[in-house]
């Protein structure tokens, strides 16, 4: 293979790669996106700050529990190490939405959210959902719903990476129970940012296609010339 194929084969798969992370995100609402998809998540934010609970070592409730960039609220208590659902087998926060609700609350605005969950919204259970809240961002009092989000049923045990990016600052994470039976999941890995990744402009894409137009000319070129050599 030579090295102008072999250049021309890595931009179509970098071109690819930037289709496929624009095109695999599901709107929930705007100014939301919704991912399950952790790879996709990452794309879309650039570097993130992650909180593992791994520092929890002892079982505890979570209510009003400072964890640095946020804290937990209501019905959360501290798994550690886990005992009623397994994320990565370390210590989770353990969330009981039955009846209820509880909810991470930020200490400054942040544009994406993700995690790990394990127990959410399984096969033949009541349903936990997601909300997205801007609380008190644009001023004292003032409330913003950005979106919500329902995860799909699951076999008991499945692991679901769920992550919201958005236009807008948020600060709170709201999981609301069905108001019925018993309803609980672990969450862990929780990944955030301030900042999201530059997304490339449609002109960069065009410069990236025009060169793909030009290399895949200069590649059939050179086979050409191959195969007229061959001849002689």
């Amino acid at each position: 293979m030579s090295a102008i194929q072999s250049i021309f084969q890595r931009t179509i798969a970098l071109t690819l790669l930037l289709w496929l992370s624009t095109t695999a995100q599901a709107a929930v609402g705007s100014p939301l996106t919704v991912y399950t998809d952790q790879a996709s998540f990452l794309n879309a934010t650039g570097p993130v700050q992650a909180e593992t609970f791994n520092a929890l070592t002892v079982d505890q409730p979570a209510n009003n529990l400072d964890l640095g960039a946020f804290t937990a609220h209501n019905s959360i208590s501290v798994d550690a190490p886990n005992l009623s659902y397994s994320v990565d087998g370390s210590s989770n926060l353990f969330v009981n939405t039955t009846y209820t609700w509880a909810d991470l609350v930020f200490d400054r605005p942040v544009v994406a959210f993700g995690a790990w969950f394990a127990g959410m919204n399984p096969t033949g259970r009541p349903y936990s959902s997601i909300r997205v809240d801007a609380a008190g961002l644009a001023g004292y009092g003032s409330y913003s719903l950005l979106g919500s989000y329902l995860p799909p049923t699951a076999p008991i045990g499945t692991l679901q990476f769920i992550g919201f990016t958005s236009s807008q600052a948020f600060n709170r994470i709201v999981f609301e129970g069905a108001l019925c039976c018993s309803s609980s999941f672990a969450m862990d890995n929780v990944v955030y940012t301030e900042a999201l990744a530059p997304v490339p402009e449609p002109e960069t894409y065009a410069l990236l296609l025009a060169g793909l137009g030009l290399m895949g000319a200069a590649v059939r070129r050179q086979n050409r010339m191959g195969t007229n050599r061959a001849l002689d």
